[in-house]
């Protein structure tokens, strides 16, 4: 019998989150002991296929083989990896829906300039000396001020650790807390780089759904008692790419794991500086009174790409272990960036940069929204943006990412397709786009290309016109 599902299971006839007859249903329509179909999803269990809800039931865990090596990477991936990583080039004549920062003209050069210069006239030389390696500190006293007052994180400047964006950050805590062999349970779909920061430590990297309301935590409990993991991933607010918010409850739920199975949560803060509509929402270390939140802030998205710099907040026991992988890595940071960065807050530049930015994201999301509800007739669903960069989108059945991705390439649009977003192949993983609406010169232009797209992969699958 067990046999039996895993064969339905391998064949995607039963969907990953999808709840398995009930022990006493499945015997009548078998014929057999209900005692058999116990231990028949108890065999499915121990296999890390299914897992069982008290009270509720048994489900269909997600697949759990490894992420991809590069060099086995499909050409959709392979694409997109060389966009995101700036080797496919987007002349003056390409529409960029795929950038996740803002368009160049958004960024406060003037006000970032008036910095520099300050900072040279007061230190001249001394101004490219090389730092301590946990970062400058006159700046890292006012990011622990700014984390108070502006995320209600408690933490003074010991436990504030410069590094070059967010991407060095998850790269010194692999090198810092992981062994060879170590698992680490991740939000799917999720940030690109996570499975790169991570499996190049060889570690085992487990992919959790992403639900309306946060990742599915009943699936990262059974792989918390399963596994044991050293890590766990996430972005409880306006999480990179679906835009989705964790639940009060499951924030709450998900610090009481991390206690009782003895893990540390990594938690990626793009983005929750930057609300669009609603009530804003601080991060999850802001409640976190046992320390096991290591929160990570890069200054990449919201003010310069070019800055490479960011922040980690680590619990005090594992700050050292941290600033010691950090000298390893690159000695120290940029004397100058971090002065000036320093001199930037102080200005007040900050706050006023981000009312600006806002207000344009706003305008171009109104845009974006308006233009995408004309693709419902279409069948595309898109759930409500509340913060970020991007919409999330849901492509009808029948259609994928990679019928959408090439021809708008061609037409000279990118966008990056879903399932580049995943760790690892799962049901429904290739009917998203994430479109961005942040950084594109002609964004309506490229969005209408997008929609002529979906129109005619979604026509030429019907084998006739629908939608005129």
């Amino acid at each position: 019998m067990a046999d039996a599902v895993e064969r339905e299971l391998a064949a995607g006839g039963v969907k990953s989150g999808e709840r398995l007859p009930s022990v006493r249903t499945f015997a009548a329509k078998l014929g057999v002991n209900s005692a058999t179909v116990v231990a028949a999803y108890r065999v499915l269990e121990e296999k890390g296929l299914v897992y069982s809800k008290p009270g509720s039931g048994t489900y269909v865990l997600p697949k759990t083989m490894p992420p991809p090596r590069e060099d086995e990477l499909g050409a959709l991936f392979q694409d997109y990896e060389e966009l995101n990583g700036g080797r496919l080039v987007c002349d003056d004549s390409t529409i960029d829906l795929a950038g996740n920062s803002p368009a160049a003209e958004a960024f406060p050069a003037a006000d970032f300039k008036n910095a520099i210069d300050a900072v040279l006239d007061a230190e001249g030389g001394y101004a490219f000396s090389y730092l301590e390696s946990e970062g400058y500190f006159p700046l890292r006293r006012i990011l622990s001020g700014f984390s108070r007052t502006q995320y209600g994180i408690a933490c003074g400047p010991e436990n504030i650790l410069l590094t070059s964006g967010a991407q060095q950050a998850l790269d010194l805590i692999s090198k810092a807390l992981l062994r060879p062999g170590d698992t680490v349970l991740a939000e799917t779909p999720s940030y690109i780089g996570v499975r790169s920061a991570f499996a190049m430590h060889n570690a085992r990297l487990l992919g959790v759904p992403v639900e309306r309301d946060g990742m599915n935590l009943d699936i990262a409990e059974y792989y918390a008692k399963q596994y044991r993991p050293r890590l766990l991933y996430t972005m409880p607010v306006y999480q990179t790419p679906t835009g989705v918010c964790m639940s009060a409850e499951k924030r709450g739920r998900l610090l009481g794991l991390a206690e009782k199975y003895d893990f540390y949560i990594v938690e990626d803060d793009l983005f929750s500086d930057l609300n669009l509509r609603g009530e804003r929402l601080l991060p999850l270390k802001s409640e976190d009174g046992a320390d096991r939140v290591l929160y990570v802030r890069s200054f990449s998205k919201l003010l310069m790409p070019g800055l490479r710099t960011g922040y980690i907040v680590a619990p005090p026991e594992l700050f050292e272990k941290l600033a010691a992988a950090k000298y390893a890595t690159d000695i120290s940071g940029s004397g100058l960036i971090q002065r000036a960065l320093a001199v930037y807050f102080q200005n007040g530049c900050w706050d006023r940069n981000l009312q600006g930015l806002a207000a344009a994201c706003r305008e171009r999301l109104h845009t974006a929204l308006r233009i995408v509800s004309e693709w419902k007739r279409f069948g595309v669903k898109t759930d409500e943006v509340k913060g970020g960069f991007g919409l999330w989108l849901t492509l009808p059945e029948g259609v994928t990412d990679r019928e959408i991705y090439y021809p708008c390439r061609e037409r000279k649009v990118m966008l990056a397709p879903g399932s580049s977003f995943y760790l690892s192949p799962m049901s429904g993983f290739q009917r998203h786009l994430r479109v961005s609406f942040a950084a594109a010169n002609r964004l309506g232009e490229g969005l209408r290309i997008v929609g002529e797209c979906i129109r005619s992969a979604v026509n030429g699958g019907c084998g006739h016109t629908i939608f005129i």
